[in-house]
């Protein structure tokens, strides 16, 4: 009896955080219901929906970044980080994707990696103001306050040459006091 309650109990969790049961569909899960999931920012219905589907296609680089994606804005890091690792060895290579990817090594302690795939996302597009300001903050927890206030001084300086406001001079205001850097 207890076995089936708590299938029961399983099933209702994954009718609740997909918010139908056409969302909740059984494995294979549907990439179509997952693209909608995703699309009205349903995010543990979205992770769940890819994930069903990938257990039936393993090696679809743009589902397993999806996967990746839905699982951090769900909040649910662990679970993301091999979505994202698997989708980076099949070749994927998007901003969202590596954002996404520091979001959630950071959240599970690594730095490093952390660091790594936010300067991925500014090289491929380098306006993204808040990887910037996450990869100023990780440089300055990584004691590289140097390395934070320089990246963030560069692009205030592309915007003043392009007749804008910057952007960061709270945020370097804030790291040179406590860096003790003039």
């Amino acid at each position: 009896m207890r076995v089936v309650n708590l299938v029961v109990v399983a099933l209702a969790l994954g009718l609740a955080a997909c918010g139908s049961p056409k969302a909740a569909a059984p494995l294979p899960a549907s990439l179509e219901d997952g693209d909608n999931c995703f699309a009205q920012r349903n995010w543990n219905c979205a992770a769940a929906n890819y994930h069903g589907y990938l257990k039936t296609y393993p090696n679809d680089p743009a589902v397993n970044a999806k996967a990746g994606i839905a699982y951090t804005r769900a909040g649910h890091h662990r679970e993301a980080v091999p979505f994202y690792k698997y989708a980076e060895g099949l070749g994927v290579i998007t901003y969202d994707m590596y954002a996404g990817y520091a979001i959630s090594l950071d959240a599970t302690g690594d730095l490093d990696g952390a660091i790594r795939a936010n300067r991925k996302a500014l090289e491929l597009v380098p306006s993204l103001v808040d990887v910037r300001g996450s990869l100023a903050a990780q440089l300055v927890r990584k004691g590289q306050p140097g390395d934070a206030v320089k990246l963030l001084e560069e692009f205030d300086a592309l915007l003043k040459r392009n007749g804008q406001q910057p952007y960061f001079t709270a945020q370097i205001a804030s790291i040179k006091q406590t860096a003790g850097l003039n």
